[in-house]
């Protein structure tokens, strides 16, 4: 079932270790992957990601880049 696009909103962590993650779902075909934001709360350019997860819904979409943003600070960084 494809979800219309006004059912989609943003989801937040306003602070992961001295980040903020927003991602969005974007559909593309009959499936979902998301739109990662990562910015420093201190400012800066955002580090902006397309995480293709092939979902078929924009919720699980939204959490895997979630996840994903998350393992990037930890693992890669801004420094990696």
């Amino acid at each position: 079932m494809h979800c219309p696009p006004e059912d989609v909103g943003v989801l937040t962590d306003p602070d992961y270790k001295g980040f903020r993650i927003e991602v969005n779902a974007v559909a593309e075909g009959d499936r979902w992957h998301a739109d990662v934001r990562i910015r420093r709360i201190a400012g800066g350019e955002p580090h902006v990601e397309r995480v293709l997860n092939y979902s078929l819904i924009p919720a699980t979409a939204e959490l895997t880049g979630l996840r994903w943003a998350r393992l990037w600070i930890d693992h890669d960084g801004p420094l990696g």
